[in-house]
C-alpha cells in the first residue's frame, strides 16, 4: 500500500525565490489515528501476550527512557532504533558568559533501526488529486481552507 500525498502551493524559500516566488510541495494524507488500545491488541495478538502485559512493558520502557535521557545517555531500543536527547542553545560572546539559562529544552531524537529504515527506503507514493480540482486564474485560493 501506498502513502498518499497531495501538492500544495507555498513560498519559495530557495535562492531561486525572485525567479520562482512559488512552488509545489507534497504534503502527506494521514489515514485514520491507530489508537492506544487497537496498537496494544495488535501487538498482543502476534505475541503470544495479553494487551494488558504489552502495556506494562511499554510503560515500563517509557520509564527507562526518560531515566536514562535524562542522565545523557543514548538508549538503543533493539531492532525499534536509538533515542537520545539533542539540544541547541543560544550564543553568547564568551564562553565566560554563557550559562544553562541559554540551552533551549531539550528535543527527544529517535533514529530508526534497520527495518524501520529498510520500511522507508520500501515505501511507494501515491498522489492524489484535490476534490474539487483547480483550474484557471479565479479559483485559485491562498487560503489553506481551500487547499
Amino acid at each position: 500500500m501506498a502513502v498518499k500525498y497531495r501538492l500544495i502551493e507555498r513560498k519559495n524559500l530557495g535562492n531561486d525565490k525572485t525567479e520562482t516566488p512559488k512552488k509545489q510541495y507534497a504534503q502527506v494524507i494521514y489515514g485514520d489515528l491507530v489508537e492506544f488500545e487497537t496498537f496494544l491488541e495488535e501487538v498482543a495478538d502476534g505475541s503470544g501476550v495479553g494487551s494488558a502485559q504489552v502495556k506494562a512493558v511499554l510503560d515500563r520502557i517509557n520509564i527507562v527512557l526518560k531515566r536514562n535521557l535524562a542522565q545523557g545517555r543514548r538508549v538503543n531500543v533493539g531492532e525499534l532504533g536509538n533515542f537520545r536527547f539533542g539540544v541547541g542553545s543560544t550564543g553568547a560572546p564568551t564562553t565566560e558568559e554563557f550559562t544553562t539559562s541559554l540551552i533551549k529544552e531539550p528535543k527527544v531524537v529517535f533514529s530508526p533501526g534497520k527495518a524501520l529504515r529498510i520500511a522507508k527506503k520500501l515505501t511507494n507514493f501515491e498522489k492524489k488529486e484535490l476534490s474539487e480540482p483547480q483550474s484557471g486564474g479565479s479559483q485559485d485560493s491562498e487560503s489553506p481552507d481551500e487547499i
